[in-house]
């Protein structure tokens, strides 16, 4: 018999309500559901053939972003629907997680400029942003980029594809 381990998780409660509404679509328990996100992350990471050492691919981020605040004298703006008319110039201020987390986003991604090709920044929400970085070299340069990323705090989720850089479509032969 096979031997299990129980442990206990916290997610936020929207995460925690979407994920209870998505699996009781599937019609599977809460631990199959949770297995089995485990082992997809694991195969998605772990089972990349690769024969030369060196692969293509990108690594896309969902983060969260915040504002700064613009303090007592500015009005809010509704931004779902106004434009943004902050005044921009320099004052002193406390950056949040996710204004510091996009400073060590950018300084992750030089650190790691060798093996990115590309990246794209794109604004879902005001509240979401979605980055591709699209990379070219050693796998485990790009799977260090990919860990140093997810671990973030406001990255909501990663998406991770690659192929082997010697990959050879078997039309070709």
């Amino acid at each position: 018999m096979e031997e299990y381990t129980r442990f206990t998780i916290s997610l936020p409660k929207e995460l925690h309500d979407k994920f209870e509404e998505f699996r009781e679509k599937l019609g599977i328990s809460r631990s199959d559901a949770i297995r089995k996100a485990m082992q997809s992350l694991m195969i998605s990471e772990e089972n990349i053939p690769i024969s030369s050492g060196n692969v293509v691919g990108c690594i896309s981020i969902i983060m969260g972003h915040e504002h700064f605040q613009l303090g007592e004298k500015h009005e809010k703006v509704n931004h779902a629907l106004n434009h943004h008319n902050h005044d921009y110039g320099s004052r002193p201020t406390y950056a949040n997680i996710q204004q510091s987390d996009e400073i060590l986003k950018n300084d992750i991604q030089h650190h790691f400029h060798e093996i990115i090709i590309s990246t794209l920044h794109i604004h879902l929400e005001f509240n979401k942003c979605l980055e591709i970085i699209v990379v070219s070299g050693p796998i485990e340069r790009v799977k260090n980029l990919k860990r140093d990323l997810q671990a973030l705090k406001s990255v909501f989720s990663t998406g991770f594809f690659i192929v082997d850089a010697d990959y050879k479509d078997i039309s070709e032969k």
